[in-house]
């Protein structure tokens, strides 16, 4: 969802501090409570000239970096000044750092935590071919409905369920995480992630856990691979006969927006300069739903607030904003 050129973003003006920063204003979700469910990673993001098995690299840049497609979404609505709370799982050792850079970054984090396994890795290698990643969910991939608290699940506006590992668990958890959203007043988006991840579970229970989402964030092979379509405008008539709102990421072509009985809409991306791809897709979604708590109808706008978000992310290394 963004193009490799220079362009500049408008920036809302400051109204207010949190974590002991300046956030941006809070016209859009004012007032809303969000709750991100999913993974918190450890990523080792690797910028490398090799191109072949056995090449020894030198000058390759290396970072770590806490991420995680839940922990990454969750870490841009803080840094947009929303109400955010984080339900995830981590290694026993990782508690209080994890807790530490959510925290930092505006989100009140509410971590579980496994003693017999350690936090989930992701290894993003990435070279000017393109990028290949690497997962180990470890504990992240242990969780489920049971680990989200349900006064914290009831105060929700807006609940987000998103995450390779957590998804991976196959389709009952999936429903069992629908059904935990919406115990609340809340609304409901999901992000399946991966393409892999719906090849594993099988796209017809996939399709049919989603009963009781309000939103779908696919990405492009996510939509073609839960439809079985050739053809992505096809695809998005096809996902809104399950879910009324679906969204679909296309990368620099931007994004399409499909709603029950009505035309896709397509929404350009926002120029944005590529420095990391790692988490657009999570800030996008952020962007997204904050905008579409305060309101509803107005979808194309809330598609162009997340292209905003999308491309401030790609001009940082790594999945959350800098705090």
């Amino acid at each position: 969802m963004s193009t490799p050129q220079e362009a500049s973003v408008p920036v809302s003006q400051p109204e207010g501090t949190r974590a002991g920063r300046v956030v941006a204003g809070r016209r859009r979700g004012a007032g809303k409570r969000f709750l991100v469910v999913g993974d918190v990673l450890d990523g080792v993001l690797v910028q490398t000239t090799a191109h072949t098995i056995g090449v020894h690299d030198p000058a390759a840049v290396i970072r770590h970096r806490p991420t995680g497609a839940a922990g990454n979404t969750a870490a841009w609505l803080g840094w947009l000044g929303a109400e955010v709370d984080l339900v995830a799982r981590v290694g026993v050792d990782d508690v209080y750092r994890h807790e530490r850079s959510l925290e930092d970054a505006g989100v009140r984090p509410h971590l579980r935590y496994d003693a017999m396994t350690s936090t989930g890795v992701v290894v993003s290698v990435r070279n000017d071919s393109g990028r290949t990643a690497m997962s180990d969910p470890a504990a992240s991939g242990k969780l489920t409905a049971a680990d989200v608290p349900d006064a914290v699940a009831r105060r929700a506006d807006i609940v987000h369920l998103t995450g390779h590992a957590m998804l991976g668990g196959g389709a009952d958890r999936i429903a069992a995480l629908v059904a935990r959203a919406r115990t609340g007043p809340a609304r409901v988006s999901l992000d399946p992630s991966s393409a892999a991840i719906v090849r594993s579970v099988g796209a017809p229970a996939f399709l049919e856990a989603l009963a009781g989402v309000d939103v779908l964030f696919p990405g492009r092979q996510e939509a073609l691979e839960l439809t079985g379509s050739t053809d992505l405008d096809d695809a998005v008539r096809r996902l809104t006969e399950h879910v009324p709102l679906v969204v679909v990421t296309v990368g620099a072509d931007g994004v399409l927006v499909g709603r029950r009985g009505r035309s896709v809409h397509r929404v350009a991306a926002t120029p944005a300069t590529v420095v990391d791809t790692v988490g657009a897709g999570d800030a996008f979604a952020a962007g997204f739903v904050r905008a579409w708590a305060t309101d509803p109808v107005r979808v194309g706008a809330a598609a162009r607030e997340g292209t905003r978000v999308a491309a401030r992310a790609l001009g940082f290394v790594g999945g959350r904003p800098p705090v």
